[in-house]
């Protein structure tokens, strides 16, 4: 890994993982997290802060963090566990389980093991999950 690739933004405590970067580190630190496009964690996430996957972003262990945005194609190949709110783009798969405590906006296309959520549920198109269970859950038809 080229360290160029790893930067800290000090000012709102976020580590930035650069495009097409593997980081091959577990990451257990109370920072926010924004991986970007096509870069590859390849160990567990558990972080006291917010994360964003950006495009094509892989986490291949488990996912841990406050609120979470999984940009398109992104792939969690274990469990996520949000401890608030949760947005899922076009596309974005987690093979595991989604545990959110806050409410999930869920776009097209998405794929999910398992979801439960304490809030609401809103999801566009197909339901990501066979097994789905949350407070309300809505479903919004795009025209």
């Amino acid at each position: 890994m080229d360290r160029s690739s790893i930067r800290a933004h000090i000012e709102s405590n976020t580590l930035i993982i650069g495009k097409n970067s593997n980081y091959i580190k577990p990451i257990n630190y109370r920072v926010n997290l924004l991986a970007g496009m096509n870069s590859r964690l390849l160990e567990h996430v558990a972080i006291d802060g917010d994360l964003i996957l950006s495009k094509g972003a892989q986490a291949m262990g488990d996912v841990k963090a406050n609120n979470v945005i999984l940009g398109p194609w992104t792939i969690i190949r274990g469990d996520l566990t949000v401890k608030g709110d949760l947005m899922a783009l076009d596309h974005a798969r987690v093979l595991g389980k989604v545990t959110c405590k806050g409410s999930a906006v869920i776009r097209p296309d998405v794929a999910f093991g398992e979801l439960q959520s304490n809030g609401l549920i809103e999801y566009y198109g197909k339901k990501p999950a066979k097994k789905t269970r949350g407070k309300i859950v809505t479903k919004k038809v795009e025209k």
